[in-house]
């Protein structure tokens, strides 16, 4: 298990002793193999038997990375991943996304949906495909197993006319427990993740400074990010380091109060707070946990700040003391809010203690207040309790773990920036 006591250096120590700068090239970065890919499907096909699923239909990108490798395309139009208790995984696809399909992974495109008509009359909408297919390799599935969870009321509808009500069952729960615990691949490439992320930490405090606006922070941040992805995926022609959607971080009294506010036009001021998010994607469409409060300029944090740091930081090192195999998010969690409630603040929490870390955002197991799920060797965690006051400002610590039988390994750097000084 990780100490309790952790050592704290300075950010300039860090940045002279860390191996930030090795050359990718030298390391030894494991993607799921063909083999890899192999295990899960059946860990698949064991969970349908068990729940008595014929034939799976997943338009989950999450899923379909999991299961093929597919990562980074337009999710403009459904495509699905069908996987049948006998035979070969399939794509069926929209005409346009089946050539990045082909590139990206070795499971085939089945079938093309169009959306303009043909003398060999392709199917022209996704339902009709899909239905067309799984008559072929299931003709005889009673029942159909799809991913609810990413799949919109409209699209499920269209399933539904087209393969029949009575046959489509929800696997999001089975799919859960297949994802549940994490193999070697997974594991290494959020490492990656976690070093990107320890990079964008980097670049963030190279670029706060009183009078720097909080979108210049999230840019330097971001920027680093990419950079760092581009040279993990080393030339590759057909992944991308670029990153999309927003940046999480708030400065000062009222914005780092709000756990979600997002790097916007805000100038930050001398003596004050910003609160730094890492939560994301950064490489292969996996996930990260890391999270810190850092000060800007030179000035001390006020003490009522200062006492929301470091309740923020004692919360955390609880919830981190409690984790092993064998204990339940729910006493994860719990461990949290003592500290927190120990200090004076029964209102302080705005989320919950921790989640899953994985392909999705968020992945399961959630650590949040009496939940039964049991921990497991081989889970990924986010382990980023937080603190908030009205008018005073707010502060998290977070990190992403990895169970193990007595403990856990810590995958982000716990130490950097445990220090705000």
């Amino acid at each position: 298990m990780a100490p309790s006591a952790m050592p704290v250096p300075s950010h300039a120590k860090y940045h002279r002793e860390s191996k930030m700068n090795e050359n990718p090239s030298n390391s030894r970065l494991t993607f799921p193999s063909e083999a890899d890919y192999g295990k899960r499907l059946e860990r698949a096909r064991t969970a349908m038997k068990q729940e008595g699923i014929d034939v799976l239909a997943l338009s989950s990108f999450d899923n379909h990375r999991f299961f093929a490798g597919l990562d980074g395309i337009a999710s403009v139009r459904p495509v699905w991943f069908v996987l049948p208790q006998e035979g070969a995984a399939a794509f069926v696809s929209p005409r346009i996304e089946a050539p990045e399909i082909r590139a990206q992974c070795s499971v085939p495109v089945a079938i093309e949906w169009v959306e303009w008509e043909e003398p060999a009359k392709p199917p022209m909408s996704f339902s009709a495909a899909l239905a067309e297919h799984i008559g072929k390799v299931a003709p005889e599935a009673r029942t159909i197993g799809v991913d609810f969870d990413a799949t919109s009321a409209r699209n499920l509808d269209l399933v539904r006319d087209a393969l029949g009500t009575e046959r489509i069952r929800d696997v999001t729960v089975m799919l859960r427990e297949v994802r549940r615990r994490k193999d070697a691949a997974t594991i290494d490439v959020v490492r990656r993740c976690a070093d990107i992320a320890a990079h964008q930490f980097k670049a963030s405090c190279e670029a706060l400074a009183p009078g720097v606006a909080e979108w210049e922070v999230a840019l330097a941040s971001r920027t680093a990010a990419m950079r760092r992805a581009a040279e993990w995926w080393n030339g590759d022609e057909n992944h991308s380091p670029l990153l999309q959607g927003i940046h999480v971080m708030g400065s000062g009294s009222i914005r780092s109060g709000r756990a979600h506010a997002v790097a916007a036009g805000r100038s930050m001021r001398e003596g004050e707070l910003l609160q730094l998010c890492y939560c994301g994607r950064p490489f292969f469409g996996h996930g990260i946990c890391f999270d810190r409060p850092v000060q800007v300029g030179s000035t001390g944090l006020p003490a009522d700040v200062r006492k929301i740091v470091d309740v923020a930081r004692e919360a955390q090192e609880a919830a981190l003391a409690k984790v092993r195999a064998g204990v339940t998010t729910g006493e994860v969690h719990a461990a949290a809010v003592a500290v927190i409630g120990r200090h004076g603040w029964d209102r302080a929490m705005q989320h919950r203690t921790g989640r899953g870390i994985g392909l999705s955002d968020p992945e399961f197991p959630e650590i949040k207040a009496s939940d039964p799920t049991v921990l497991e060797a081989g889970m990924l965690l986010g382990i980023e309790p937080g603190v908030y006051v009205d008018g005073v400002g707010g502060a998290r610590f977070g990190d992403t773990i990895l169970v193990t039988e007595t403990g856990y390994e810590p995958l982000t750097p716990l130490d950097l920036g445990r220090a705000v000084e």
